[in-house]
């Protein structure tokens, strides 16, 4: 697993409405009991689509890709 910080959760802003987890190409969040969390984090690829799906906003980056 790479040295970056999983993106974070807010759980309070979450609604579980499940987008992050269709969103994730690595199936890296899952919805456990209505509360999202990461099941396999050394899975994540840091790819942000979790973040840009999010209706809510729940869910951010601590990174952000640049292009060089």
């Amino acid at each position: 697993m790479s040295d970056l910080e999983l993106p974070k959760i807010n759980q309070k802003k979450c609604i579980a409405c499940g987008a992050c987890v269709e969103a994730c190409p690595n199936q890296v969040l899952e919805l456990v009991e209505e509360v999202l969390s990461f099941v396999r984090p050394q899975d994540c690829t840091y790819c942000a689509l979790c973040e840009e799906s999010c209706p809510q906003g729940a869910i951010s980056c601590s990174y952000e890709i640049g292009w060089a």
